[in-house]
C-alpha cells in the first residue's frame, strides 16, 4: 500500500470513529432512558434492575461478585439490596462454609416477578427489532455481538 492509499484509509477511519463516538455517545444515552423507564414500569430503580437480570439463571449471588458484576461499591451494593429486600425480592445469607460471605437469594415471590420482567425485557427488544427492516435484523445483532466482544477486549487491554 502506498503512502497516498494509507493516509485516504486512515482518513477514513478517523471519520468512522467520529461517527462511531457520536452513535455511541447516543446509543448510551437512548439505552439508559430505555432502561430507566422500563425499570419504572416494574417499580425498580434501573439499578435494580440490573441487579436482578444478574439473577435470569441462578437463584443465588455471592454479594462480593454482585459487587463486581454491577460495578458498585460494597456500600452501594448493600443500599441496592436493602431496597430489593424492602420489595421482597432479595433475602441476604451469611454463607454456611465462610461465615465472612454474604450471598443474595432470590425470595420464591421474586422467581415469578422475575419470570415476568426477563420476559417483558425481551418484548421490549422485540418491538425495537420489528423497527428495523427484517433484512437487516439479523445483520445488526451480529454487529452488536462483534462490537461488544471488541469493546470487551480493549477494555481488558486498558
Amino acid at each position: 500500500m502506498t503512502k497516498k492509499e494509507k493516509n485516504i484509509v486512515q482518513k477514513g477511519n478517523s471519520a468512522l470513529a467520529e461517527k462511531m463516538a457520536d452513535l455511541t455517545f447516543n446509543l448510551v444515552k437512548t439505552c439508559q432512558h430505555k432502561e430507566q423507564n422500563f425499570a419504572a414500569s416494574f417499580g425498580l430503580t434501573t439499578t435494580e434492575f440490573r441487579c436482578l437480570r444478574y439473577f435470569r439463571n441462578t437463584n443465588a449471588i455471592p454479594i462480593k461478585e454482585l459487587t463486581k458484576l454491577l460495578h458498585v461499591t460494597p456500600g452501594r451494593i448493600t443500599h441496592i439490596l436493602t431496597a430489593l429486600e424492602k420489595k421482597k425480592l432479595l433475602i441476604r445469607k451469611i454463607d454456611e462454609g465462610d461465615r465472612r460471605g454474604i450471598t443474595a437469594y432470590l425470595t420464591d415471590k421474586s422467581a415469578v416477578f422475575i419470570q415476568n420482567l426477563n420476559a417483558s425485557h425481551v418484548k421490549l427488544h422485540k418491538e425495537i427489532l420489528d423497527g428495523i427492516s427484517q433484512d437487516k435484523q439479523a445483520a445488526i445483532v451480529n454487529a452488536m455481538e462483534e462490537l461488544l466482544t471488541a469493546l470487551k477486549i480493549w477494555s481488558v487491554k486498558n
